[in-house]
């Protein structure tokens, strides 16, 4: 098992004639994640620790801010970001992040400049039609975007999706793979193949393989 390291994501929305939109960022054809499309995002480095007791989560803050005024020029403040989940990969992954997932409001007229090599493209586009483009193979998300994008499909405007940064307790999504009729399934608590589960057959799980992916979480 690789050791953990820690990262910080942050899913931007902005309102448009359309609803809200999120912003994707293209990873290039070679690399961590190759061409799939992602939140601005990255590791924690020393210079998000201020001081020696600083909360994790207000260090993930800022490496949240860091990173999307590096990977996308706009500046957002760290107090402004929510966080609404947190991911850990399967033990088997070849490199293991503790990654803290934020949302924030995109500032208001902002344009989105690229750094070079890091990115190649980027979108705003609606929940709703990054998870059909997905689903047609049009473009690639990872199971975490995949399955934060779903969160926000049922929200009207950019306040009920930033409510969903409002949870008291922020769900943690401990990863593991498993084999369901012959598809790879990631499965997180709740779900009766989760080996912290017990006694039950509850669902919360992605099924993948073969578009489209199908996600499950049983109430």
């Amino acid at each position: 098992m690789t050791n953990l390291q820690s990262a910080a994501t942050v899913v931007l929305v902005r309102d448009s004639d359309s609803g809200i939109e999120l912003l994707l960022l293209k990873r290039p054809q070679q690399g961590a994640f190759a061409n799939a499309w992602v939140f601005p995002g990255g590791r924690v480095e020393v210079e998000d620790v201020v001081n020696d007791d600083d909360d994790e989560v207000d260090v993930a803050r800022r490496t949240a801010s860091r990173e999307t005024l590096e990977e996308t020029g706009m500046v957002v403040d760290a107090a402004d970001l929510s966080h609404f989940a947190v991911w850990l990969p399967p033990p088997q992954a070849p490199k293991r992040f503790h990654t803290w997932f934020f949302i924030g409001q995109a500032p208001l007229g902002a344009e989105v400049r690229l750094p070079d090599g890091e990115l190649v493209d980027h979108i705003w586009i609606t929940p709703a039609e990054a998870i059909a483009r997905h689903q047609r193979q049009e473009i690639d998300l990872m199971p975490p975007t995949f399955v934060s994008i779903q969160q926000f499909v049922a929200a009207r405007n950019p306040a009920e999706a930033l409510a969903i940064g409002t949870v008291e307790v922020t769900p943690l999504y401990e990863s593991f793979v498993v084999q369901v009729d012959e598809r790879p399934t990631i499965v997180w608590t709740g779900d009766a193949e989760h080996p912290t589960t017990e006694n039950t057959n509850g669902r919360h799980r992605l099924s993948m393989g073969d578009r489209p992916w199908v996600f499950e979480r049983s109430s």
